[in-house]
C-alpha cells in the first residue's frame, strides 16, 4: 500500500527492508514520531505486522492531513475535485496562498495540502520563519493523484490509529517491553549547504540527531525495539548510532535523492544506514 502524499526522503520503496530489521511482528504498541507520509506503517499494517499503533509528528498541519483521511476521507474527496485541474499551473499561487490563510485541519485543509504536495516541487513540504508553506510550482507534465479507492483504503489502514502532534522524545519516552518504534527525522545533511529540516518551523540540528540517538538506546533498555534511518556519514555511523553503543547497522540501501533543483544533482544516488538497536540488558550498557 503506497501512501497519498509524496514526502521528501519518504520510505515507500523501502519499507520492506525497514520492516525486515524489526525481524518480529510488534506484541505491543508500534510507534512513529516522524510520521512523514507514514509509508512504512502502511507497508507494515498491511503486512499484518503491527497491531495498535501511534503515529506522530511535529509538523501540525501534516498530522491534520492523516485525521482528515482517517475521519472524513469522502469529504476530503469531494474537497479535492473542487480544486484546478486543467489549468492547475496557473493556478497554484492562488491555492497556496488560500493554504496559509487557513483553516489547517478538516477537510478543505487537507484537500489543499494533498493539492499541493501533488502539484508543488518535487513533493517538498517546506516553511518559512512564519510558518507559511513556500514551496514553487512544480514542473510535471501533468496533475495526477491516486484514485479515490487508494484513499479509502489508507482511510481504513488509518481507523483505530492514535495520531498525535509531538516531539520524538516524548513519543520514544513512552516505548517500552514488546512494544517497536521507527525513527525516520530529518537526516543528518550531507553537506554544510544541503540541510533540509525546514518540513516544519522547528530546526533539527546535530543536537536533536544526538537526543534522538539517546533516547532510542533508553527505550531499548525498557524492552523495545528501536530502528531508525539516516544518511551513511561517519558522524551517524561512529557517533549517533555507533556499535559499542548496542546499535546494529543492519542494511545501507543505495537510494535515488530528487530535493535539489540542478538535475545533475537530481540524477545522484546516496547511501543510507538503517540501524536498529534494542531490547537491551543492563550489562550491555557501555
Amino acid at each position: 500500500m503506497r501512501p497519498i502524499m509524496k514526502w521528501a526522503g519518504g520510505k515507500a520503496r523501502l519499507a520492506a527492508r525497514i520492516c525486515e530489521a524489526f525481524g518480529e511482528p510488534c506484541r505491543g504498541t508500534y510507534y512513529e514520531p516522524f510520521a512523514g507520509s507514514a509509508a512504512v506503517y502502511l507497508y507494515r499494517r498491511v503486512q499484518g505486522r503491527v497491531g495498535p499503533t501511534v503515529l506522530a509528528d511535529l509538523n501540525t498541519k501534516l498530522m491534520a492531513v492523516h485525521r482528515a483521511l482517517r475521519d472524513d476521507v469522502e469529504g476530503v474527496l469531494r474537497e479535492l475535485v473542487l480544486l484546478p485541474s486543467e489549468d492547475w499551473r496557473e493556478r497554484y499561487y492562488d491555492v497556496r496562498e488560500a493554504y496559509n490563510q487557513g483553516p489547517w485541519s478538516g477537510k478543505t485543509h487537507a484537500a489543499r495540502f494533498i493539492w499541493l504536495n501533488r502539484a508543488g516541487f518535487n513533493g517538498l513540504y517546506r516553511e518559512n520563519r512564519k510558518g507559511e508553506f513556500n514551496v514553487p510550482v512544480g514542473r510535471y507534465a501533468r496533475l495526477s493523484f491516486p484514485a479515490p479507492e487508494a484513499f479509502r483504503a489508507v482511510s481504513a489502514l488509518l481507523k483505530g490509529v492514535e495520531l498525535r502532534v509531538a516531539d520524538f522524545r516524548e513519543i520514544l519516552d513512552a516505548a517500552g517491553e514488546d512494544d517497536q518504534v521507527y525513527c525516520d527525522p530529518p537526516y543528518v545533511p550531507l553537506t554544510e549547504t544541503a540541510c533540509f529540516t525546514g518540513y516544519c518551523s522547528s530546526p533539527f540540528g546535530l543536537a536533536e540527531q544526538r537526543d534522538l540517538a539517546l533516547y532510542a538506546r533508553k527505550a531499548a533498555f525498557r524492552g523495545a525495539r528501536v530502528v531508525l534511518s539516516n544518511h551513511d556519514l561517519p558522524v551517524v555511523r561512529n557517533e549517533l548510532y555507533p556499535p559499542e553503543s548496542g546499535f546494529r547497522h543492519v542494511a545501507k540501501p543505495r537510494v535515488m535523492r530528487a530535493i535539489s533543483r540542478n538535475a545533475a544533482s537530481r540524477a545522484k544516488t546516496v547511501t543510507e544506514v538503517i540501524a536498529a538497536i534494542g531490547p537491551l540488558e543492563d550489562s550491555e550498557a557501555a
